[in-house]
């Protein structure tokens, strides 16, 4: 809605955690913000959570340029 009235970036940080919900959301808005998702990877697997994040953040990343490709 805020596309339709200004002229100016957008991002969407509420309730992205899933690759389906950041492709979505990228096809609405200027970008996609994560983090909880993030925080609970690294709360779960603490010191061992840096491959988990790193493929989590690349399945996003993938998610976010079909969008903008599609676009």
């Amino acid at each position: 809605m805020v596309k339709a009235e200004k002229s100016i970036p957008t991002a969407v940080g509420f309730g992205i955690s899933r690759p389906d919900q950041a492709y979505d959301m990228a096809r609405k808005s200027d970008g996609v913000i994560v983090g909880s998702a993030i925080v609970r990877l690294c709360e779960k697997y603490g010191r061992d959570s840096v491959p988990y994040v790193s493929e989590y953040v690349r399945e996003m990343k993938e998610a976010v340029r079909r969008a903008d490709a599609e676009a």
